[in-house]
């Protein structure tokens, strides 16, 4: 049995990924204690963790962070990403290496396990000298002289005009539009008793780790020559079939739209996003008159609430919730905010699609889909009907989308990426080691027995 340490921010975007490794990680017989947000501690604890929840000021919610978004209002662009690095990801290190230090005095993990973001669980492995692994929950955003800065959404360009952008633009972002937000890493760094890095920032994670698991697979990524030896595609971290779940009333008329050629289509609005209004209820409107099945889940909200049944297109079947693990095998295409997992359970299953989406990390989703040739974006969080439809008949129209996203589909089927990252973390712990406690010194100061 390996101790495991997980760490997350408390987003749901941070920690849902995490949760089919902890599962897969204690079915192996490890013991895994997971420091995140007291919001998730049931989804946490549902794996066979044990759920450690962060104290306040430290825990907050999605919900906060928008709330503290609206009143600072930053610009949309560099300003919000400084926003989000400076108040979201940095300030609360301090106090969460503070809490994470009393814990490890308790649990001696043999290995530290965080998402990418979380920079305090890789500060905590790097102060008691344990191994530590990240995995990414977003695209890979580790600066390169192959890409654009993240957040910019442009493709990789492998001209020497490329070349000469992705330097400048990399340049710029690293000692001029966020040089205040590295300086303010490294004074967070030097608040915990740590060194400062000359290195940017972002890179952080990647150094650090003495693992670095990319959750996809690199035809979903951009080709990188500098790329760290530290770093493995894994293949995404899909969570299993859905068990309990029964299935709608309705479920048949899936099977009988296929069996008449009407193509299936699937609207998320994610699981957390209740703005139904900015691409949920726009797509519906779209497509009430297209000869197709619409399923749409609302995720966090009602669905009554969001369209009552009286008003909903004959062609619509509306939930809150739908397993990806059973609809995405029958769906023709996935129009979705672009979440990165969503986006790739349906690649798995070999379904081209469709995103909307504004905010940094859908952007690079985007970007991805366009590239790697597997769909439409729409650049825009808020798209209108009209672009909706036209996009689907686009993707349903040109056979090119579906034989790509299957070419995907083959090579997700040849990745193991719960195995692989659960061998990749549990290999780092020497096999005499994995029953013996780690050698650390507890912060009052006695060697741990």
């Amino acid at each position: 049995m390996t101790r495991i340490l997980f760490g997350s921010m408390p987003r749901t975007n941070a920690v849902r990924p995490g949760l089919p490794l902890a599962r897969r990680l204690v079915a192996d017989g490890h013991q895994v204690t997971w420091y995140t947000g007291s919001t998730y501690a049931t989804e946490v604890a549902s794996t066979g963790a044990i759920a450690v929840p962060m104290s306040p000021p430290h825990d907050y919610s999605d919900a906060s962070v928008a709330r503290m978004h609206a009143v600072a209002n930053p610009k949309p662009g560099v300003a919000a990403q400084k926003w989000a690095h400076r108040h979201v990801s940095l300030d609360p290190i301090p106090g969460w290496l503070h809490e994470l230090e009393a814990l490890a005095d308790r649990v001696r993990p043999q290995v530290v396990v965080v998402e990418h973001g979380f920079l305090a669980g890789l500060f905590l492995a790097e102060k008691l000298g344990l191994p530590s692994v990240a995995f990414s929950t977003t695209p890979l955003a580790v600066p390169s002289s192959d890409t654009a800065p993240v957040g910019t959404g442009l493709a990789p360009a492998a001209s020497g005009a490329g070349h000469a952008r992705n330097r400048a633009l990399n340049w710029s972002y690293e000692h001029v539009l966020l040089a205040d937000v590295q300086a303010a890493a490294n004074g967070v760094r030097r608040a915990c008793g740590l060194p400062p890095r000359h290195s940017f920032f972002l890179n952080w994670n990647v150094e650090l780790a003495s693992r670095y698991l990319a959750a996809t697979v690199p035809e979903f990524e951009y080709p990188r020559g500098d790329l760290s030896p530290h770093l493995q595609f894994t293949g995404p971290l899909l969570p299993g079939r859905s068990r309990g779940w029964r299935t709608p009333a309705w479920w048949g008329d899936v099977a009988a739209a296929r069996h008449a050629g009407r193509p299936v289509i699937v609207l998320t609005q994610g699981l957390h996003d209740s703005e139904s209004h900015r691409l949920l209820l726009p797509a519906i409107r779209g497509l009430a008159a297209e000869n197709a099945l619409v399923i749409g889940c609302t995720g966090s909200i009602d669905p009554e609430a969001v369209l009552p049944r009286s008003r909903r297109p004959e062609n619509l079947r509306l939930e809150r919730f739908l397993p990806f693990s059973e609809v995405l095998p029958r769906a023709d295409v996935l129009v979705t905010t672009g979440g990165y997992l969503g986006i790739q359970q349906a690649l798995t299953a070999g379904i081209p699609v469709i995103v909307a989406g504004g905010t940094d990390e859908t952007v690079e989703v985007s970007a991805r889909v366009e590239w790697a040739g597997v769909g439409v974006c729409l650049h825009s969080a808020d798209p209108g009907a009209e672009d909706v439809t036209l996009a689907v008949r686009r993707v349903l129209g040109d056979p090119r989308f579906r034989r790509r996203a299957r070419v995907l589909a083959s090579r997700y089927a040849e990745t193991h990426g719960l195995l692989a990252a659960a061998q990749a973390i549990t290999g780092l712990v020497e096999p005499r080691a994995a029953s013996a406690a780690p050698r650390h010194t507890p912060r009052d100061g006695h060697t741990s027995e």
